[in-house]
């Protein structure tokens, strides 16, 4: 099962000079094992030297502008939905895979342990999952993932799964 990690928000700030990240400003976060916890660092990327070597994660993103709408991710009956729908895609395992473990991470579903009976083939590996709000389950075989194909499937996913947020919000 996968663990929890609790790892801050953007300091704003850059860790190498102190100074706070602009509006509209590209930035590297890095994730790095301290003691018994994890620690966020973001750097302004003219500071950015690459990760340093006790980094166990890092990402690029860009502040946020004043007149940027805000993302909120869908319901989660909706990503449910959704995840049942993309079974009849044979071209969007990798996605679904990944919104499995997105909805995983948001405990929106649950793996179940499923033993398989003796007299049966084994299958291929798969995520067993039930829906927290009404006991359904369902199965999502793994998907593997390169490194190259990473940054397609998180736009298409962010494509899929967010949308403006509504001025009244």
């Amino acid at each position: 099962m996968l663990g929890e990690y609790k790892v801050n928000r953007c300091t704003r700030r850059c860790h190498t000079s102190d100074r706070p990240l602009r509006e509209g400003e590209w930035y590297f976060s890095v994730v790095i094992e301290k003691d018994d916890h994890y620690e966020r660092r973001d750097f302004s990327a003219e500071s950015w030297t690459g990760p340093p070597d006790e980094a166990i994660g890092w990402w690029k993103n860009r502040m946020p502008t004043a007149d940027e709408k805000k993302m909120v991710l869908a319901p989660p009956e909706v990503l449910v939905d959704l995840l049942r729908q993309m079974a009849d895609v044979p071209t969007q395992t990798q996605s679904r895979y990944l919104l499995a473990l997105m909805l995983l991470r948001r405990k929106i579903v649950r793996e179940i342990k499923t033993v398989d009976a003796p007299d049966r083939e084994p299958t291929a590996p798969a995520l067993h999952l039930e829906v927290s709000s009404d006991g359904t389950t369902l199965e999502v075989p793994v998907a593997p993932i390169s490194r190259s194909e990473v940054e397609s499937l998180t736009e298409t996913l962010n494509d899929l799964l967010y949308c403006e947020a509504d001025a009244e919000s």
